[in-house]
């Protein structure tokens, strides 16, 4: 009898098909296309003689990487594309003939021991469309999967998640949660980060208890299971957000401080490799009243200020494309496993993914105002962002740096978020 894997995964993985042909194959221009050993054995075996020849010359190694390397066309396209923009490779001899890079993506796997999780990330228009302008939330599940689709015959890659250990099948029930309050429509988006902040709090107190026993890891189990049924939508609606709304106390200047802080590594790449980015980032400056060139900059303050004179436009954006930023949210948040995925505190992990979140929501406001407000601007300002911000290890290690040793953690996202 075939095994069969346990996933958790969004309703739409099961429903995307890559077809470079809608998306004029995006992902097999300007990547590094890394070719695994056994692929390259595939490939070396090919029939006949001449064949395998010509595929392997269309590769070199890369020292630095030390892994083969697709050798792109001088229009920036892998050399497997046909015409039509498919793979030839598959087209010819199957799917278990892509390399363990393009069997993958655009999905992103992740294992917690016995249990796997799969989503899909953004940088693939096809799949940014079909999640981010669907009106209905998304929908998660627990499906059984067969060998052949877990592994593709070892070219499925899998991220292992060691970290609390001790809750590992408690995870599904805090990333419930906290999908769950994403996605409670009657509150603002900035009212659901505010909950989710309040959550994460909770949630970090809760781990930092010892949990060296057999007994303490259950007390910690049980207090967990506690703490997820009292974010359920009834009660932090009538318990929790009330109280949260009345504290929270968003800091105008401090948050046009860090957009700028974070924003500004973004605008100059974008610039410096002529990147299409380029023009919708440069309506944030626009948005703001800002100049990098002349001498007489604003202050914060000033920026703080224009950027609080655009409060019912903000009003409007949030409103128009609430479902939009919404599943935006939802699938980031699961697909980078937060609030797991760098070291240090629960907290600190989710003002990474929030100050990112925000960087790019002032984006995204920025540029409609100006009248880029197609789905095609937005998919590509998605796709563009996406991929800036997935490989880039210098932004996410500059971003770890500025709240290494800060104490007001919390305080510093409710600052953040305008109720």
């Amino acid at each position: 009898m075939e095994k069969k894997f346990l996933y958790f995964q969004p309703e739409y993985v099961d429903k995307f098909k890559c077809d470079g042909s809608k998306c004029d194959a995006r992902c097999c221009k300007g990547w590094t296309i890394m070719i695994d050993e056994k692929s390259c054995e595939q490939y070396s075996n090919i029939e006949p003689p001449e064949t395998a020849e010509e595929i392997l010359s269309c590769m070199e190694f890369d020292s630095e990487k030390k892994a083969y390397v697709m050798t792109l066309k001088p229009n920036g396209f892998c050399p497997m594309l046909t015409e039509k923009n498919l793979c030839r490779l598959q087209a010819n001899y199957g799917e278990n003939f892509l390399s363990q890079t393009c069997a993958t993506y655009p999905r992103c796997t992740n294992q917690f021991g016995d249990f796997f999780e799969r989503s899909l990330t953004l940088s693939c228009p096809v799949a940014a469309e079909m999640i981010l302008f669907d009106k209905e939330p998304i929908k998660f599940f627990f499906v059984n999967v067969d060998e052949k689709v877990h592994s593709n015959g070892g070219k499925i890659f899998a991220n292992p998640f060691s970290r609390e250990k001790n809750l590992a099948e408690e995870l599904f029930a805090i990333q419930g949660t906290m999908i769950s309050i994403l996605q409670e429509r009657r509150l603002s988006i900035n009212q659901r980060l505010l909950t989710l902040t309040l959550f994460f709090e909770d949630l970090e107190e809760l781990m930092a208890v010892d949990v060296s026993s057999p007994e303490k890891a259950f007390d910690l189990v049980h207090a967990v299971r506690k703490l997820t049924s009292s974010y359920n939508p009834k009660n932090f609606l009538r318990e929790v957000i009330p109280p949260a709304i009345q504290a929270s106390s968003f800091d105008a200047e401090k948050f046009v401080m860090i957009m700028i802080s974070f924003f500004s590594p973004i605008y100059v790449n974008a610039f410096k490799s002529f990147d299409v980015l380029g023009k919708y980032l440069h309506s944030v400056l626009q948005t703001l009243q800002i100049d990098f060139v002349d001498e007489k900059r604003l202050t914060f303050p000033q920026i703080a200020a224009n950027y609080t004179a655009l409060v019912e436009e903000r009003k409007i954006f949030s409103e128009k494309y609430s479902t939009f930023l919404e599943n935006y949210l939802v699938n980031e948040l699961f697909l980078n496993l937060c609030p797991w995925k760098f070291e240090g505190s629960i907290i600190k992990n989710f003002l990474v993914f929030m100050i990112f979140y925000k960087v790019f929501e002032l984006i995204i406001f920025s540029a409609t105002l100006k009248g880029f407000d197609t789905k095609e601007d937005l998919l590509c300002m998605v796709d563009k962002f996406t991929r800036n911000i997935d490989h880039n290890d210098e932004l996410k290690k500059k971003i770890l740096e500025f709240l290494k040793d800060r104490k007001d953690l919390f305080e510093l996202t409710e600052s953040l978020l305008e109720n």
